[in-house]
């Protein structure tokens, strides 16, 4: 590994964006319930994430009380030493605020776009000016983008007597579908990550995530670090939303539903004014002990607060909260918070999630190409991403050439059609990064099958 040097960056802070593409179907479970269906999270806490990385690194040097002395510390300073993973949302995704007040029974497109954030108006609305129906306010929902929904897996015990089902025996699972693209953010707390750390977090690797990982789990995990930029203030009044649950207690321990004077905002100069907060419990499990871990009290993530302070005041709290979070147990993804400048929005209506994964897996699937035609549409895709921008589709001439290669002059009209048309109008450059972890996925499953036969 290489020194102990500043991370780099381009003017930020060290921050890493993180991205990861679900491989195989991802069951982030929720806690238990009373039922035969086991729910999954429709994104990944912070915590999961931390614990796949953990479990990389474990992977690769060993657990931290039997490998290198050097290797062990550098094992505590990535994931006990301040180190924040925050939560990864499936990309176009968007979480409705609790300050946020819609129409309750919407009729038509009127009332679904009417809008009245109370952490930036005035004058609350008292009814839906489309249909004057009643409002209701926000929950903290997360809206997934257009064509992505969470799949469910059902599954029976069976008798080892008879090979048939057992009676009352029958499990149903949730999960994220192959091809979902996940980001979020790490930030790497009081001190900038060494050059070694951020080396390692920033390569490319597979990583298995959440339950249930000797059928799914795996998926592909890339990171960069990120130019950011602080948030600016300039009146007395600051917006702070919760992107994860955050822990919040008193000067005596006590649970609280937000930032307290004499705890988190002990000498800032900051008031909390009005709040919007929903709480709930959290749990988790704590792997390397095999143990659960406490349940807390939180305020659930879309909690929002509006602070009133001086301008640098305020400036210097919202900087500190997006840098280094909020509450206790922020080593383990809670506390995440955003500074909001303007009223939350709806998606536009029509605005559609361009290639949502379960249409890539599904256009993977229908080309039914060989494993070497499988291994050439790889090239090519890695050749277009060289050639082109990040930003933009791929020109027809380009495909036109690459389909003259003697692998893509072999298949189908069909198969070159649906090649062409999704390479030329339908995919940017970027958006082939997932195609390329789904078409990866999909030459290990044909290795597994030839190997089983």
């Amino acid at each position: 590994m290489s020194g102990d040097i500043a991370a780099p960056g381009s003017g930020g802070d060290g921050t890493l964006q993180v991205t990861l593409t679900a491989c195989q179907p991802l069951a982030v479970g929720v806690t238990s319930e009373v039922g035969y269906v086991t729910e999954s999270h429709p994104y990944v806490p912070g915590s999961v994430l931390r614990g796949a990385l953990a479990a990389a690194w474990i992977a690769e040097y060993g657990p931290p009380d039997q490998c290198d002395p050097a290797d062990a510390a550098r094992f505590r300073l990535l994931f006990d030493s301040g180190v924040r993973y925050g939560p990864l949302l499936p990309a176009g995704s968007r979480r409705v605020p609790m300050s946020v007040y819609r129409c309750k029974y919407p009729r038509d497109l009127a009332c679904r776009g009417f809008v009245d954030d109370r952490a930036f108006g005035s004058e609350p609305a008292e009814a839906c000016p489309s249909c004057d129906g009643p409002l209701t306010p926000g929950k903290g929902a997360l809206e997934l983008p257009p064509g992505l929904r969470l799949t469910r897996t059902t599954r029976t015990s069976i008798d080892g007597r008879t090979g048939t089902a057992k009676d009352q025996e029958l499990y149903a699972r949730g999960a994220l579908p192959v091809g979902t693209r996940l980001e979020g953010s790490i930030w790497p707390g009081p001190q900038p990550l060494p050059g070694w750390a951020v080396d390692w977090l920033t390569a490319d690797r597979a990583v298995r995530v959440g339950g249930r990982r000797t059928v799914g789990g795996q998926a592909g995990y890339t990171a960069a670090v990120a130019s950011t930029a602080d948030p600016v203030v300039d009146t007395d009044r600051l917006v702070l939303r919760l992107t994860s649950p955050a822990v919040f207690v008193d000067a005596a321990g006590r649970p609280a539903p937000e930032p307290l004077p004499e705890v988190d905002l002990a000498g800032t100069g900051v008031t909390v004014t009005r709040r919007w907060v929903r709480t709930g419990t959290w749990s988790g499990w704590h792997a390397a002990s095999h143990l659960p871990k406490p349940a807390d009290l939180c305020a659930e993530a879309g909690s929002t607060y509006l602070l009133t302070g001086a301008p640098a005041a305020l400036a210097a709290f919202g900087r500190r909260a997006v840098r280094y979070g909020l509450g206790l147990r922020r080593d383990e993804g809670f506390g995440v918070a955003k500074v909001c400048t303007e009223a939350w929005q709806p998606t536009v209506s029509g605005e559609e999630h361009p290639s949502g994964p379960t249409d890539l897996a599904k256009w993977v699937c229908e080309l039914k190409l060989r494993d070497y035609e499988l291994r050439w549409l790889l090239g090519v895709m890695r050749d277009v991403q060289g050639v082109c921008p990040e930003d933009q589709p791929v020109p027809q001439t380009v495909v036109k050439e690459l389909l003259k290669q003697p692998t893509g002059a072999k298949l189908s009209g069909r198969q070159k059609d649906s090649i062409s048309a999704a390479l030329t109008t339908e995919l940017t450059v970027q958006q082939l990064r997932d195609v390329i972890t789904v078409v990866e996925h999909r030459r290990a499953d044909y290795h597994v099958r030839e190997g089983n036969r």
